[in-house]
């Protein structure tokens, strides 16, 4: 199982969109549709990135005590549409968190 908070103004908001995922390709499936949808909501032709474009920032895991995710990980994009993180900036851009190990994870 994996837990997904998309990146907001304020920790309640982004928690009250958390959602949780059998597995880790599921999750990048979901960022990829909803993303997706806002962008054509936008009247653009196309998705801003692909589900290859999501990665997760593995090497700084962190415990957040304020939301019980003991492996709290950056969720994030190479590309949102005509932008390149990787080519302009040599890092991805955040887009939101996830955590493995987590209260209510019967897994933990």
């Amino acid at each position: 199982m994996i837990i997904y908070r998309p990146h907001r103004g304020g920790l309640s908001e982004a928690m009250s969109e958390a959602r949780e995922f059998r597995t880790e390709e599921e999750m990048k499936q979901h960022i990829y549709e909803h993303h997706k949808a806002y962008f054509l909501d936008l009247g653009y032709r196309d998705a801003p990135f692909e589900v290859g474009d999501v990665v997760i920032d593995r090497e700084n895991p962190h415990e957040d005590n304020r939301t019980g995710w003991h492996d709290t990980m950056y969720v994030c994009v190479k590309r949102y549409g005509n932008e390149d993180y990787m080519g302009k900036y040599g890092c991805p851009q955040c887009i939101g968190m996830c955590a493995t190990h987590y209260e209510g994870n019967e897994n933990e």
